[in-house]
């Protein structure tokens, strides 16, 4: 009987092993390439490399948003990249408004025009649309919608997102996308509206007691809880390092190189311009562009070799 029991032990502990691994197998994410791109303010010839994302910041003011967004839905068609659209949404300067009064505009639908041009333009194209709208507004004071309360900002998103559904585009996947400072999640509009969470990653050694630059990876790792805690994959929407071109080249291949360690991260957007002029920080002016070496370097790797983990938008 012992050792019919233990037989039976020996038996069963090998069907407990293959089906934790069969588990295991399962739960592993499957290959998928990270997707990687570039944000020019006006493009340059280092679009023309094989970059997975097409990259646009919009005002919803802006009185020429229905045509800058067609020409960026055309740019990304022909390039067969993934659009990823930065909707800002502003007051309205040009009627006088202000900061105080974006909510309230909102919800009385002072923007309901801007918002259905914008909407019924990116129906139009034929594949899934990134929508990341409102972001970085863990910063307080850094935009309009990053001054209002978190209760305030998820009443802004959810409003949006509602306007956006009356127009029924089915190819949307909404974008989260906060700087990814502790306290971020209290801005989380619920599971309803989220399918990708993004963050921003920006390194500078005028940003340390001791002039060391951190990393990428130092970063990630102080940012990944927003994955964690909600479950969505996790968009590097921002990224940037300033300094010598010895400093850019070893911070950016670090970053590729720990891409691998964080399966949860299903792309990368490379921030190459100067820190906006009407933004500054109070460190001083900072320039996130890559410099030459650097920049050859990077774009030598693209694209990106597939490896386990999460995609933006499942196939």
């Amino acid at each position: 009987m012992r050792a019919l029991g233990s037989l039976a032990l020996v038996a069963g502990s090998a069907i407990t092993a293959s089906l934790l691994v069969m588990l295991s197998q399962m739960t592993s994410p499957p290959f998928n390439q990270p997707l990687v791109g570039l944000y020019e303010p006006v493009d340059t010839n280092l679009q023309n490399h094989p970059l997975k994302l097409e990259v646009l910041f919009l005002d919803w003011n802006n009185s020429k948003a229905k045509p800058q967004l067609q020409a960026f839905l055309a740019k990304a068609k022909a390039r067969q990249r993934l659009p990823l659209l930065t909707l800002e949404p502003f007051h309205d300067r040009a009627a006088g408004r202000n900061s105080a009064d974006l909510l309230g505009d909102v919800i009385a639908g002072h923007h309901d025009k801007a918002i259905a041009s914008i909407s019924q333009t990116l129906a139009t194209h034929p594949g899934p649309v990134l929508l990341r709208f409102g972001h970085e507004m863990d910063i307080a004071g850094q935009y309009p919608w990053g001054s209002i309360s978190p209760s305030n900002y998820i009443k802004l998103y959810r409003a949006v997102f509602q306007r956006f559904t009356l127009q029924r585009p089915n190819n949307l996947h909404w974008v989260w996308s906060p700087a990814g400072r502790p306290g971020a999640d209290r801005f989380w509009p619920g599971n309803d509206y989220v399918n990708i969470i993004g963050i921003s990653i920006y390194a500078s050694r005028a940003w340390t007691q001791d002039r060391s630059l951190q990393s990428f990876s130092q970063q990630l790792e102080q940012k990944r809880w927003l994955q964690q805690r909600f479950g969505r994959p996790l968009l590097v929407a921002e990224a940037g390092v300033s300094g010598s071109a010895a400093d850019q080249k070893r911070w950016i291949e670090e970053a590729l190189a720990s891409l691998n360690r964080f399966p949860e991260v299903c792309g990368l957007v490379y921030f190459q311009a100067p820190q906006p002029a009407w933004m500054p920080l109070p460190t001083g002016p900072e320039n996130w562009q890559l410099k030459a070496e650097p920049m050859r370097w990077l774009l030598d790797q693209l694209p990106l070799p597939a490896r386990r983990g999460l995609a933006c938008v499942k196939a």
